[in-house]
């Protein structure tokens, strides 16, 4: 199990560029066990072995989300079963589309009428001591607004539960 901690979105991030107009943004580290592994490698792991509860949670967001017209973004573990390697921008990854992919940061994210979403999946420090994930979301309208409500209480524990039983 990995020790997770709050931190900030990292200067190095791509994310940068979208804290000025966030609605709600965080950021976790912990530590990389195994240094070598691309972020995509680390999205993956933390995917494929999230905790059952969170599948149960995504599935009743997507039912709650579908009554009121917004997307169901499917689970997690969801277009996960291609090699790392091959992932390009523009593919399906988890619940999210690959917005952008460097070899340190992988940007991952979702658009919708009612809010914007990206997470940066980044390795940080000497030889990527530390993997930081960060997501940043702008919220376009008020069903957004309400939305944010519960996810933005949820979402901490989302994360830190998939790093802590990710392998990384």
């Amino acid at each position: 199990m990995n020790e997770v901690s709050a931190t900030v979105v990292p200067k190095q991030s791509v994310l940068q560029s979208w804290l000025a107009e966030a609605d709600f943004y965080d950021a976790w580290s912990a530590p990389l066990r195994n240094s070598v592994l691309t972020p995509t490698e680390i999205f993956l792991r933390a995917s494929r072995t999230a905790p059952a509860w969170i599948g149960r949670a995504m599935a009743l967001r997507n039912w709650i989300v579908r009554q009121i017209g917004l997307k169901d973004v499917g689970a997690m573990s969801d277009w996960t079963g291609k090699a790392p390697a091959s992932y390009q921008v523009g593919d399906k990854l988890g619940i999210f589309t690959v917005m952008g992919m460097a070899e340190n940061e992988l940007l991952l994210g979702i658009d919708d009428s009612h809010l914007d979403v990206r997470v940066s999946i980044l390795k940080i420090g000497q030889s990527g001591a530390r993997c930081v994930i960060s997501t940043v979301v702008r919220v376009h309208n008020w069903i957004g607004r309400l939305y944010m409500v519960p996810v933005g209480r949820i979402h901490p524990l989302v994360v830190r539960a998939m790093m802590r039983a990710a392998q990384i």
